[in-house]
């Protein structure tokens, strides 16, 4: 019972933080299709989904490879995330002209937006602390004050009727205050030390849960890019408003394996229990959405999104599959399977890439809904073969 006590308690703060960010998210978007329509919404998802690879790659797992070491030396950890950070932006910006989908508004929210992956980079670096003393509240204390703040920035530059390039400005004023709350409520030396040695080393120790997660995140998304490629602007915004809710819901996982996995690291006593937890609150998340998805849609769009609805619904059937994988990939890593890992997100990601070029310039959305559900019952398939075919 203690176990699923303090899971219970740090779950609930991440949950209330998703809940005034996920609120926060769905006003925003419900804003821009009103205002934007179909096209508009297309691009400013399709920045933020391009944007939000580059946030994963700033993790690069080193949370994940730390936690084990309560001697972490967080000084040192902050300046080599903010290096590589800046890296990143660099990067995200370099890689504009080489992209086939990147249209002038698109590279320019980018331009506006990618900022954001520094203040990222910084308030992960904070969670590291939040997490290894179960103090999620803090974590979400500063989350929830930065996302109030880039909806209120975000709601200013709407009603001047802005492009939706500059709209961008918002989601970087969000992020910068983010990272500056949780800086504060730290309560440490925040000052970085720039230790090249020491980076180095967590790169090495750290590349193969980087790699992972960064195929996780491709495989999830780049069917927006595919479509943007092959079919009109509008289709990937009919597709990311249902990817945005369905994407609300996978937090849940997210939320409990943050609880669960520094407990994991000592005993696996109660993975049973996580893992029948987590089957059954996907399947009625599952219900409920298939129940409930023309409402939802009703509601944050306003009209005009019906293929958003199937695609929704069709996205639900894996949420079995998602929260599920979601124990088994932090059962790997607290194994160090690191490189086992890594095999099934690139057979995962290849799988789905090529299900996705046949598919999507005929059936569009539809393809990608069906492909992203087919993928993961993939992945778990292959997770479980790993984890129980070596014992």
């Amino acid at each position: 019972m203690k176990l699923f006590s303090k899971i219970l308690e740090q779950s609930f703060w991440q949950v209330l933080g998703k809940g005034v960010t996920s609120l926060s998210t769905f006003i925003i978007l419900g804003l821009v299709a009103r205002n934007y329509g179909q096209e508009g919404t297309g691009i400013f998802t399709l920045a933020l989904t391009y944007l939000a690879i580059f946030y994963l790659l700033a993790d690069f797992g080193f949370n994940a490879h730390l936690l084990k070491d309560a001697r972490f030396e967080w000084q040192k950890l902050l300046g080599a995330r903010i290096l590589w950070s800046v890296i990143l932006v660099i990067l995200a910006i370099g890689l504009l002209p080489f992209l086939p989908f990147a249209t002038p508004s698109f590279s320019q929210s980018i331009y506006f937006g990618s900022l954001a992956i520094i203040g990222s980079g910084i308030f992960v670096t904070c969670n590291l602390i939040f997490q290894s003393k179960l103090r999620y509240d803090l974590s979400v204390l500063a989350l929830s004050i930065g996302t109030l703040t880039g909806l209120g920035v975000f709601a200013l530059l709407i009603i001047q009727k802005l492009t939706v390039p500059l709209l961008l400005i918002g989601h970087l004023s969000g992020w910068i205050i983010i990272a500056a709350t949780a800086l504060f409520l730290v309560r440490k030396k925040i000052f970085p030390v720039f230790d090249f040695n020491y980076a180095l080393k967590l790169f090495k120790d750290s590349w193969p849960i980087a790699a992972t997660l960064a195929l996780n995140v491709l495989y999830f998304r780049a069917d927006a890019f595919i479509i943007a490629y092959f079919r009109p602007i509008s289709d990937v915004g009919i597709y990311n408003v249902a990817y945005s809710v369905f994407q609300s819901a996978l937090v849940f996982p997210t939320f409990i394996m943050n609880s669960y996995y520094p407990m994991m690291l000592k005993s696996l006593g109660g993975i049973k229990r996580v893992g029948l937890g987590l089957v059954g609150l996907a399947l009625l998340g599952t219900l409920i959405t298939l129940l409930f998805a023309p409402l939802i849609i009703r509601i944050l769009t306003g009209g005009g999104f019906n293929g958003s609805v199937n695609s929704l619904q069709i996205l639900s059937l894996g949420f079995p599959a998602y929260f599920l994988s979601s124990l088994l990939m932090w059962l790997l890593i607290a194994k160090n399977k690191y490189k086992l890992m890594l095999f099934v997100y690139m057979s995962g990601l290849i799988f789905n890439l090529i299900l996705n070029l046949i598919f999507i310039p005929q059936y569009s959305y539809i393809a990608a809904s069906w492909v992203t559900v087919i993928s993961e019952y993939l992945i778990l398939a292959m997770q479980v073969m790993l984890i129980w075919g070596r014992r």
